[in-house]
């Protein structure tokens, strides 16, 4: 060793001083190995005989002298002892020395670097695809929220086209509803002639004929704070006091049913102006949820009879209202008196025409 350069020597001296292991061969002219010493053990090397061309004992050194430029350094070096080690070859007075410098925790920081990342490109590909898989489930998850709020909200349009605000919160609350009302005024109202008209013209014109006149009970309803009840055939029924009371109900439907009468008059069908029978009467009820799966909001009671019978005795365009809606109107309508009329079931009735 002392015959090596003396850069050499000290590079070498800072290795075994920093406790890492180092091997060298001296080979001749003739390739062969001259000499060997150092850490052989510890890279396999024991085995190498001095005297043999260095080719024939390394594989890695065939074909690499006499040709190869020098100073010259192979990295990483796989050992027969399974070690690695970085190679320099250097040349004095004729020979070559080769260095064995062990590179094994290089090689093996390396592989857990590599390993590391490779395991770090494993679980950033696993991010990705589960980011990716999040979103997908996050945007079917909105879809869904959408669609059930939009079936949410056209379940509530539904539920208050049949049921009063106050009345579907009490039953979504799952509350029994058999409410009763102490004065409230009701009103029937059927096209004239219907059903003899109907047969004149085809069903597409019939249902467009039902569907202006229910449509425009509807709008007069919310205009006058009614409650449209239900439509039977070609007759709406609509109250007014319920669900909340109102001490004004009989003047609420009395407007309701002269702008209902004007409303209608702009529509023809099958060549005549629509004309309606309209009866009011006003008095006690009893209202009510019946019914699961088609359940309906309705009204009973003798009021809710009388209205109705004052309503088929009506003339065509008239509005009769019974004596006791009469009473609560007061002087604010001026109304004509009729003659006591005998209703089926009823007896003999007091009525009144409301004029235009």
């Amino acid at each position: 060793m002392d015959r090596l350069p003396i850069e050499v020597r000290e590079w070498l001296y800072n290795f075994v001083y920093n406790e890492r292991a180092v091997a060298y061969l001296k080979i001749n002219s003739q390739l062969l190995i001259a000499d060997k010493g150092g850490s052989v053990e510890h890279y396999g090397l024991s085995s190498l005989c001095i005297g043999k061309p260095v080719a024939e004992q390394l594989e890695f050194m065939e074909g690499l002298l006499p040709c190869i430029d020098l100073p010259y350094h192979m990295p990483m070096v796989e050992l027969p002892g399974g070690r690695v080690a970085d190679l320099h070859l250097y040349t004095d007075n004729a020979c070559i020395w080769l260095l064995f410098l062990d590179a094994t925790a290089e090689r093996d920081n390396r592989q857990r670097i590599q390993q590391k990342a490779y395991e770090m490109t494993l679980l950033q590909e696993r991010e990705r695809q589960l980011n990716e898989k999040l979103q997908l489930m996050n945007e079917a998850l909105s879809k869904t929220q959408e669609g059930l709020s939009r079936e949410y909200q056209r379940a509530e349009s539904l539920l208050l086209n049949i049921l009063p605000a106050s009345i579907a919160e009490r039953l979504k609350a799952d509350e029994q509803i058999a409410d009763n009302h102490a004065e409230v005024s009701v009103l029937f109202a059927d096209i004239v002639g219907f059903t003899e008209r109907a047969r004149s013209v085809g069903a597409e014109t019939t249902l467009a004929i039902l569907n202006y006149f229910f449509k425009a009970a509807d709008m007069l309803s919310e205009r006058y704070g009614c409650e449209k009840i239900k439509t039977i055939g070609d007759c709406v029924m609509v109250v007014a006091g319920l669900p909340a009371a109102r001490s004004d109900h009989a003047e609420a439907l009395a407007h309701y049913a002269l702008e209902l009468r004007k409303a209608v008059k702009r529509e023809r069908f099958a060549g005549e102006p629509l004309r309606l029978r309209i009866g009011i009467h006003s008095g006690p009820i009893v209202a009510g949820v019946i019914g699961k799966r088609r359940f309906a909001y309705d009204l009973w009671g003798e009021t809710v009879n009388l209205a109705a019978r004052i309503q088929t005795s009506a003339e065509p365009d008239e509005i009769r209202i019974s004596d006791a809606t009469h009473k609560l109107l007061g002087p604010n309508f001026a109304c004509d008196p009729l003659a006591e009329t005998e209703l089926r079931g009823t007896g003999r009735v007091r009525m009144w025409r409301l004029p235009a």
